[in-house]
């Protein structure tokens, strides 16, 4: 088929994160796409903050989302308190190597 879109394409391109909106719609496809992986669905029925509450602790704390986003995405994720904002950075190949080995030994410190 020729012209055929592929959000997961789209979202491992690094021109997709040149804007903050294309950042942004990248980190909302990787998260989705994380969260079926785990198979774990927002119900409708319930309040919004419990997704909320969902879709913020995977993003503060999901180590797990994290090794994800870099693994397959090649993209750092970073929350500033201060400013109450996330950085979303696009890792080059020489810098993917490096990153993802500091993100292991962090995760075996942690636990």
């Amino acid at each position: 088929m020729i012209g055929k879109w592929d959000a997961d394409e789209e979202a491992k391109d690094e021109k997709t994160y040149e804007t903050k909106e294309g950042a942004e719609w990248a980190l909302d496809h990787i998260l989705k796409k994380y969260l079926r992986t785990k198979g774990i669905k927002i119900d409708p029925t319930k309040p919004l903050d419990d997704a909320i509450d969902l879709v913020s602790n995977t993003l503060y704390y999901d180590i797990e989302f994290h090794k994800f986003a870099l693994q397959n995405y090649r993209i750092f994720i970073h929350y500033d308190k201060e400013k109450d904002d996330f950085h979303i950075i696009k890792l080059k190949e020489d810098w993917f190597d490096i990153i993802l080995q500091q993100v292991i030994k962090m995760v075996l410190w942690i636990l």
